[in-house]
């Protein structure tokens, strides 16, 4: 029983070891996983590939960083953890978008996992996966590639770059660009501080806000737009389709809308201190107040069953025909 005891603690500690690496060690280990296993990863500092594949196991190859105090790599039930432990510096602290050495990964997962991601100071790549999606870093770039499900990716320091992702997606950047194209599915969300949001998408319900970032989208039809921005442009080009409702509103910035000529739809388009509006989509022209320098223009196009309500303070409204 006493020899029993002892093979049975020496396996464990041989097993716990294994999931263990020193600073700067090659890592190249695997688990067995299910196919909609919950992965949890979260690092420091370095770079991240995170790529789905039809394997029903997660791998992690790479090198670690020179700070690195542990690696973890456990599952318990469904959740797989991928976890990098670092000796604390005050350096990892770095808020200010500068990048510090770390962890160099690729990590494989099955397809239809569901992704959790978290980083201090690390660009991370992710793609081919079939669950949902949750990528945060504080000081970055992430680029998010044929992904499917609820999307969820932020950055505080860095751009985003999205592409070939269908489902619902969330986007948010403090100091960063943001770039998507070949999106599908029902609804964008999409946020910025300091940086531009332009996008090309086929999903239909629209939210994005900017303050100081301009804000570009090609749109197919459209069901719920609402747009806004304090100091930067924006400018969508898109068709509405019936019982669609667009809304639009800047401080200091330009509105600009594309829509096809034939467009059916009640407009209320009013600019306050100062603004203008330009309507090349109809004959019909602006009024102003008699004091004061607002003026307005509400029009309607064919048999209209969409609305379009824009509004800015002392920026410049135009509505055009594609």
């Amino acid at each position: 029983m006493k020899n029993t005891t002892i093979a049975k603690v020496s396996t464990a500690l041989i097993a716990m070891l294994s999931q263990m690496a020193l600073a700067g060690e090659k890592v190249d280990q695997t688990l067995d996983a299910a196919p909609d296993s919950i992965v949890q990863i979260e690092h420091i500092a370095g770079k991240a590939e995170i790529i789905g594949w039809d394997k029903p196991e997660v791998s992690v190859k790479g090198e670690l960083g020179d700070d690195t105090e542990e690696f973890i790599f456990k599952r318990n039930g469904k959740s797989i953890e991928i976890k990098v432990e670092v000796i604390q510096k005050k350096s990892w602290g770095n808020w200010n978008g500068n990048k510090v050495d770390g962890d160099n990964l690729v990590i494989h997962v099955p397809q239809g996992s569901r992704v959790e991601y978290s980083t201090t100071n690390a660009d991370v790549g992710v793609k081919n996966i079939r669950g949902s999606s949750d990528i945060e870093v504080v000081n970055g770039d992430i680029n998010a590639t044929a992904l499917l499900g609820r999307i969820t990716l932020e950055s505080v320091n860095g751009d985003i770059r999205a592409s070939g992702i269908k489902g619902e997606v969330y986007v948010d950047a403090v100091n960063g660009d943001i770039n998507i194209e070949q999106i599908s599915g029902n609804l964008i969300e999409a946020e910025s501080v300091n940086g531009d949001i332009k996008a090309s998408t086929s999903a239909t319900d629209l939210s994005v806000e900017t303050v100081n970032g301009n804000i570009d989208f090609t749109m197919a039809q459209v069901s719920s737009v609402d747009a806004q921005t304090v100091n930067g442009d924006i400018e969508l080009t898109m068709s509405l389709m019936a019982g669609a409702g667009v809304k639009a509103n800047s401080v200091g910035g330009k509105i600009k809308l594309n829509l096809p000529a034939d467009v059916a739809a009640k407009f209320d388009l009013e600019a306050h201190a100062g603004g203008s509006i330009t309507n090349n989509l109809s004959d019909d022209r602006t009024r102003e107040a008699k004091y004061g320098p607002r003026e307005w223009l509400q029009f309607t196009t064919g048999n209209p069953d969409a609305t379009v309500d824009v509004t800015t303070v002392h920026g410049r409204i135009v509505i055009d025909t594609q």
